[in-house]
């Protein structure tokens, strides 16, 4: 293997094991990553030995390179150039960079094995992290109370950045237990028990609705996932509802009249205040909370984030911006369910979970802030990039 490529190799193992606990591994992970890319493309053996230059994904191409050019248009526009640049570079850019060069590093199955046990093992910590908050009153790693939430937040600030970790992450693991055999695959399924009663545990809503969007699709497409979709499915459903009749909660998670749920309607009319006085380029990417006093409707009166990334998406870059960013998304699932329907057994197994995990994010992602959380926009990026290199390179089911 070149060096480049073990640069990157390496850095994936890095990101995928680091990416729960520490926001400046996904810097460092990115510059490492990008390094390797470019040196591959400097060296002219290897100049066009990318994913990237192909037809089948000129689409996602184009829809990716579509979104950042209405990024940077929406700059001009801005009250907050500066911010808008931050966000345009240090963001979106990144954060899209993050697949390109997550797809070629990705391409050869040892790799993919690697990442795929370093995901377990990260997924065990994080667990570990979490059932120690619950035990302790704080995580023995990261040391965040309880109390703050009164919901597990394992090693992230808040009990919905967990529940999203988790909410991407167990579709994986489902989906690559049942390529393995032996007590790795009991292992797994102890992990898989644990996750999900973590996930009951931060009683995030919008993750449990995320998830059960992307195991049903996941169940839909192949008939070997059904029984393990069912499980994780009625698990869910014990685990949650346990949980939730136990602490008097039931009634007020799903309640329209919670003040959450109020909070969000009026972030929501916010953003479409926004949407109405800007509709073409928005007011600048990387703006929404620096404009959002200006059209607060209710709730606490402080700068907030939509809690709908599609619509601050386009209170930020305008109608025109969310085309581009819908565009993206669908031509990357449309590719991605293309090509999984080609491949054989088990990485189309593998690339379900993936679909899986990615389709609860966008999921999720209608009624909270995932693609503008750090973490969670990495996590879901890296994976994008992960599904690409494993559908475009797997072997096809005929060979």
């Amino acid at each position: 293997m070149p060096i480049s490529r073990k640069l990157q190799a390496v850095s994936l193992v890095i990101l995928f094991f680091l990416l729960p606990f520490s926001k400046a591994s996904i810097e460092i992970c990115f510059g490492l990553l990008m390094l390797g890319w470019l040196l591959e493309r400097a060296d002219p053996a290897s100049r066009w030995d990318t994913l990237w230059s192909g037809k089948p994904l000129r689409l996602v191409l184009l829809s990716l390179a579509g979104f950042i050019a209405v990024c940077a248009a929406s700059v001009v526009v801005s009250r907050f150039p500066r911010a808008s640049v931050e966000g345009l570079i240090g963001k979106w850019l990144e954060y899209l960079l993050f697949t390109v060069f997550v797809a070629d590093a990705s391409r050869e199955p040892r790799v993919r094995t690697w990442i795929l046990s370093t995901l377990s093992v990260s997924s065990a910590l994080v667990m570990f992290e979490a059932i120690s908050q619950e035990i302790f009153g704080k995580g023995l790693i990261r040391h965040y109370p309880l109390e703050a939430y009164a919901r597990m937040t394992g090693p992230y600030e808040n009990p919905i950045d967990l529940a999203t970790y988790i909410m991407v992450v167990l579709p994986i693991l489902v989906a690559w237990a049942l390529t393995l055999r032996g007590y790795v695959r009991w292992l797994l399924a102890a992990l898989l028990l644990v996750m999900i009663v973590c996930l009951g545990r931060t009683e995030a809503s919008g993750a449990w609705l995320g998830l059960l969007v992307g195991l049903g699709a996941m169940m839909l497409m192949d008939n070997r996932l059904r029984k393990a979709g069912l499980i994780v499915f009625a698990a869910m459903i014990v685990a949650g509802g346990a949980w939730l009749t136990y602490t008097k909660r039931l009634q007020q998670t799903f309640s329209l009249s919670d003040l959450g749920t109020q909070d969000r309607w009026a972030m929501w009319q916010a953003a479409l205040g926004m949407i109405a006085d800007r509709p073409l380029l928005g007011h600048g990417v990387n703006t929404f909370m620096s404009n959002y006093l200006d059209y607060w409707v209710g709730g606490e009166r402080m700068p907030r984030y939509a809690h709908n990334c599609y619509l601050q998406v386009a209170a930020e870059t305008g109608l025109i911006g969310l085309s581009f960013f819908l565009a993206l998304l669908g031509t990357f699932f449309f590719r991605l369910r293309s090509r999984i329907q080609k491949i054989e057994p088990n990485a189309r197994l593998i690339a379900l979970g993936m679909a899986a995990g990615l389709l609860a994010f966008v999921t999720q992602a209608g009624i909270d802030t995932n693609f503008y959380a750090m973490r969670q926009a990495a996590l879901f990026w890296t994976v994008a990039g992960l599904a690409i290199g494993l559908s475009e390179t797997a072997k096809t089911a005929d060979n």
